[in-house]
């Protein structure tokens, strides 16, 4: 009967060992692959951005970092330098100015060239750089600031935001900008004014329609659904826009 029952408990003790050695380490091992499946869930993409309506949509593309290269890319093409696209979006934004205006008024003004200078006022000052900031008007700049891009840049559209905060209306401000803000209140914009203001916006017309044709490209290749807001279509410039100004 002892041999019996030693010989029970010795396969009772067989049988317990056996469950540590295969059971214990099995389970074990199912709570680290539970662990690991639990780690490498993946977060919920976030929602594209919405252009809103009345949104431009060249700072809505800039200020995308998912476009802002295309951007980049594009306005460097026009101005034969990303680093001068970028200081020029940058400060339109900035200064809540379109930046196709702000290109268009840089084209007209230096053609994009940063050491850009006229010597021909009749006053005898001198414009300089970007957007052709005058000696008389910013005389706190040194020489160097005048041909720095940022600097430029910044003073330029910081400028043109006054003028068009004054005056009411782009097109009233582009004509300060160009002829002067006191010249243009009390004695009416020049005729070589009105068509500096004309090309001007002519070209941000066209800037406009080809950089939208840029941007449906981009969208396209990336097999993104968008929905662009209606916009409406734009008057034409009309010299009796400046007529409250003036009309010589």
């Amino acid at each position: 009967m002892k041999r019996e029952f030693y010989f029970s408990v010795f396969c009772s003790l067989l049988v317990i060992a056996g469950y540590c050695f295969f059971a214990a380490p099995f389970k074990v091992n199912k709570e680290v692959i539970i662990f690991e499946e639990e780690v490498i869930v993946e977060a919920p993409a976030t929602e594209p951005a919405v252009l809103e309506e009345g949104q431009d949509l060249i700072i809505f593309a800039y200020l995308d970092e998912t476009l802002k290269d295309e951007v980049l890319d594009f306005f460097g093409g026009v101005t034969g330098s990303r680093e001068i696209a970028d200081v020029i979006l940058a400060n339109a934004v900035v200064n809540d100015i379109p930046p196709a205006l702000a290109f268009s008024l840089c084209a007209e003004e230096s053609a994009y060239n940063p050491r850009a200078i006229n010597t021909r006022n009749r006053n005898e000052t001198i414009d300089r750089g970007l957007f052709q900031l005058n000696s008389a008007s910013f005389p706190q700049l040194e020489i160097y600031d005048f041909y720095d891009p940022e600097e430029n840049a910044r003073h330029g559209l910081s400028h043109l935001r006054w003028c068009m905060d004054i005056a009411g209306t782009e097109v009233s401000g582009l004509a300060m900008y160009n002829a002067g803000a006191t010249r243009v209140s009390s004695m009416g914009t020049p005729k070589h004014t009105l068509d500096y203001v004309s090309r001007i916006l002519n070209r941000q017309r066209k800037m406009e329609e080809l950089f939208l044709v840029e941007y449906l490209r981009i969208i396209e290749e990336r097999n993104v659904e968008v929905e662009l807001p209606v916009e409406k279509e734009k008057a034409p410039f009309r010299l009796s826009l400046l007529t409250p100004l003036g009309g010589r």
